[in-house]
């Protein structure tokens, strides 16, 4: 990664679906990471990075985000686990999104440091 994808906020593990579309395919994928900043889905098809796209995944329990994002990298590994792309948001985050993505961050770093403490 070069010094232009380096990642500014703690991401987190999630694992839920995200669909997203781009030039009118709607693509089914699964989120591996979260942050403020974006997130990586896992899809056998990434696309481009520079392309944009309509993320469309689950916040709390009836709450649906829908968030404009672009994606910076891709990742063809052998690995069909690590198969993706990370996209980053463009469009701002709803307060209710916020607030769910840093509950998860916040419960990730309570986990590590009581980690730390066994």
């Amino acid at each position: 990664m070069t010094n232009d994808n380096r990642r500014y906020e703690d991401r987190v593990p999630v694992d839920f679906q995200v669909d997203f579309i781009h030039e009118g395919d709607y693509v089914l994928s699964f989120s591996k990471n979260i942050s403020l900043g974006g997130m990586f889905l896992c899809t056998t098809e990434p696309l481009d990075p520079g392309s944009k796209v309509k993320l469309i995944f689950p916040v709390e329990e009836h709450y649906q985000a829908e968030v404009l994002a672009v994606v910076v990298w891709i990742n063809r590994s052998p690995n069909v686990e690590e198969i993706g792309m990370g996209v980053q948001f463009i469009s701002p985050l709803s307060s209710d999104l916020k607030e769910s993505i840093m509950k998860d961050i916040k419960r990730v770093e309570i986990l590590k440091e009581f980690e730390g403490f066994a």
